[in-house]
């Protein structure tokens, strides 16, 4: 009962650590908006609205009419990293209307110092159409992986380990736009692979988030719809640190340790077609995804718990003198 009480309270302090953090976040974005110009189209997506509504009533059924600490806790780690990612994404268009000069010049100069070879590489990836298909569908494979670690971490009772992952995630994101606001790009794809020309004449349906950040700078573009959040951030690669983060937090699961390693390193591979980033941009977004997990640990503690892990392998459960499963760190 010690060992749960206290693993109940590093969870509590956890929890209230990232709240702060949250309101912190939250708070910023807020005057970030308003300070722009920009305002939210709350009613451009009443989906997510329900969804947020219902899952608030949920948490407030297991948390004061049907008490139940590991439902609450699980649903309350959800929520704050949806409202971290949330926070983040609107934070980024506010960040884009400081409209301070785009760097791509600097930045293809570094790869081309670098010696990466932009136009053999996009060659390589999109020579035939079953390369350019599976590079999209492994590069968008990053969202779906923001349900599968809390999943993951919650069967396997690693509250401890999430609430980690969520504020490395939280301190990625924040500080992917805070250095935006001062190293801003437009990315290869428009910058490096087309013309003026050519851009002018591209078709609409062909995606890129320069023609949303040419609408902020000129503030042509105030209404943010809920319904079409974009990632506009070119330096450093989100993606990349995001890819980084999933493989650590999960790195302990060792049935999924290694493929969830190859997708994520694919999904890294993938970032110059996909998100027309820089070979600085994977670079940079590396060294965010290690200083988060540096800077997660300073707000999030974490113990050895004695917790069943069906995740697992065979060889690695072991029964201790208490019955339990065998120790690990979160």
């Amino acid at each position: 009962m010690s060992d749960h009480s206290s693993d109940t309270t590093v969870i509590r302090q956890n929890s209230r650590a990232l709240w702060w953090a949250i309101i912190l976040v939250v708070a910023a974005t807020g005057i970030g908006i308003a300070a722009s110009g920009l305002s939210v189209d709350w009613k451009s997506n009443p989906t997510l609205l329900i969804v947020v509504a219902t899952y608030v009533a949920t948490m407030f059924f297991y948390q004061r009419i049907r008490v139940d600490e590991r439902i609450s806790q699980a649903l309350t780690t959800v929520a704050q990293l949806l409202l971290i990612l949330i926070s983040g994404l609107l934070c980024s268009y506010a960040a884009a209307v400081t409209a301070l000069p785009y760097r791509d010049a600097e930045f293809l100069a570094i790869d081309q110092w670098l010696g990466f070879d932009r136009t053999s590489y996009v060659h390589f990836f999109t020579d035939k159409p079953w390369k350019v298909s599976l590079s999209n569908f492994v590069y968008l494979s990053m969202l779906p992986q923001l349900s599968i670690v809390p999943f993951a971490m919650i069967m396997t009772n690693r509250i401890q380990r999430i609430q980690r992952f969520i504020a490395a995630y939280g301190f990625a994101l924040i500080s992917t736009v805070v250095i935006f606001i001062f190293v801003p790009a437009v990315g290869a794809f428009v910058y490096f692979d087309l013309t003026p020309a050519q851009y002018a004449a591209l078709p609409i349906d062909v995606y890129t988030p320069a023609r949303s950040l040419d609408a902020l700078r000129s503030g042509a573009m105030k209404l943010i719809r809920l319904n079409d959040l974009e990632g506009l951030i070119a330096f450093p690669s989100f993606h990349t640190a995001a890819a980084i983060l999933y493989t650590w937090v999960l790195w302990p699961l060792k049935l999924v340790r290694w493929p969830i390693a190859a997708l994520n390193i694919a999904i890294i591979s993938t970032t110059p077609i996909g998100g027309s980033h820089y070979a600085i941009d994977i670079v940079a977004g590396a060294i965010v995804a290690a200083g988060s997990i540096v800077a997660s640990g300073l707000l999030c503690r974490t113990k050895v718990e004695l917790t069943a892990d069906p995740l697992r392998s065979q060889d690695d459960t072991k029964t201790d003198t208490l019955g339990g499963w065998k120790g690990r760190e979160c």
